[in-house]
């Protein structure tokens, strides 16, 4: 018998009259031949697949090794520790990959998983949960298969050609409308001479975000130049083990990008409410051999848990009966005022916040501070300096010049 031309792979019978193909695609690290295999139903349809694997092969678009799931490859490198991901973030890859993709496409093997897979999977998903959602969703998958596609096992990233699910007009979303001047002013009076006075104060005067006011140590701030440096974060982490335990600690970081480490200028009534807590705290914990190092503590002088944080803060707006929002809109609401006043504080406002460019702050607080009516208004101003705004009455008879019907004879 004639044997067939090697590169070929076989086509052989399997006792449960099956067929399955076997074309080497390639060598291992070690120098032994890799193949591609797959178990079919008839020999015609052996041959069929034999040829396609050649044929891909051939066009370098073939990637063969040992079947892995996306369950077990998700679990494998977004529950293993990175010098370049935060665990926290690895762990919300890994939570919305678990809730919302494994139950679909958790037993297919990565590398037959296709773009077509990943567009119905986000289809299906968004008729029942928010574009928010769905797009955590794809950058979590898309995570994974920049990873897979660097290890080899994908030749193209399947989820890099979906498109982004758009917000529904109507659609609700947890970013709530920043406070206005007067409700911020509101909030600072109530928070006169109470425990969240300090906490609140620094969020509505300085932009810093949670975990970066946490992180907060009175070496940070410099009495004399009027400054304070955001040098860290504190946030608790809840990260899924290997062995799907789970492991919960306060967790000290530099803050979240380059850009975010910063030094911020202070106003004197915010010095002066630092200097009166700093020696608040001396005198609470002068029967202590070890003074407290951080801003916000518990009563152990330990830094404050972001948990215990939330809670004070609901029951303080509660209380005084302010309108509710997140404690990250505090920063939303610093940033607001100040481009809503003028919008050539963006470059400032972009500046303290640390942003990591000015982009990023148009984009975000562009809208909300109506800088597009700053711009029509300003430049009203430049080219009608002697003009003042006017407010046209109905039953004001303005005078006719005939521009309109001479420009549509022109036009006609």
């Amino acid at each position: 018998m004639k044997r067939a031309p090697k590169g070929l792979g076989s086509v052989s019978p399997l006792q449960n009259g099956r067929w399955l193909v076997k074309v080497p695609v390639g060598k291992t690290a070690r120098g032994a031949t890799r193949y591609k295999s797959k178990v079919v139903g008839t020999k015609s349809e052996a041959k069929k697949w034999q040829n396609k694997f050649i044929a891909l092969r051939e066009q370098q678009q073939l990637v063969a090794g040992p079947r892995v799931t996306l369950k077990d490859y998700a679990a494998e490198v977004l529950l293993s520790p990175s010098d370049r991901v935060r665990a926290r973030t690895l762990d919300g890859y890994y939570r919305n990959i678990r809730n919302h993709v494994l139950g679909r496409l958790g037993n297919k093997s990565v590398s037959d998983i296709q773009t077509r897979d990943v567009e119905a999977l986000l289809k299906e998903l968004r008729r029942t949960h928010s574009a928010s959602t769905v797009n955590n969703v794809r950058i979590a998958l898309s995570k994974v298969f920049t990873i897979a596609e660097r290890h080899g096992l994908v030749l193209v990233n399947p989820v890099s050609k979906t498109e982004k699910a758009k917000r529904g007009e109507f659609e609700k979303t947890n970013v709530r409308l920043p406070w206005s001047v007067e409700e911020a002013q509101r909030a600072l009076e109530c928070a006169s001479g109470q425990d969240m006075e300090l906490f609140i104060t620094l969020g509505l005067s300085t932009g810093m975000r949670r975990g970066e006011m946490l992180g907060l140590q009175w070496k940070d701030i410099d009495f004399e130049s009027g400054t304070v440096s955001i040098e860290r974060s504190i946030h608790r982490e809840s990260i899924i083990q290997l062995d799907g335990s789970r492991r919960s600690e306060v967790v000290v970081t530099p803050p979240k990008t380059a850009k975010s480490r910063r030094v911020n200028n202070l106003t004197l009534p915010v010095l002066d409410l630092l200097h009166r807590y700093r020696l608040e705290q001396e005198i609470a914990f002068s029967h202590c051999e070890v003074k407290p190092s951080f801003v916000f503590t518990n009563r152990n002088g330990d830094p404050l848990d972001e948990s215990k944080l939330s809670y004070r803060y609901r029951k303080f707006l509660k209380e005084n009966g302010l309108r509710y929002i997140r404690i990250h809109d505090l920063r939303h609401t610093f940033a607001t005022i100040l481009v809503t006043d003028d919008a050539r504080n963006i470059a400032a406002a972009s500046k303290a916040l640390g942003h990591s460019s000015l982009a990023i702050t148009l984009d975000v607080y562009g809208k909300t501070a109506q800088v597009e009516t700053q711009a029509t208004r300003r430049i009203g101003e430049l080219l009608y300096p002697d003009r003042e705004r006017l407010t046209i009455s109905p039953s004001v008879e303005l005078p006719i010049h005939g521009f309109a019907s001479r420009w549509y004879k022109s036009a006609g």
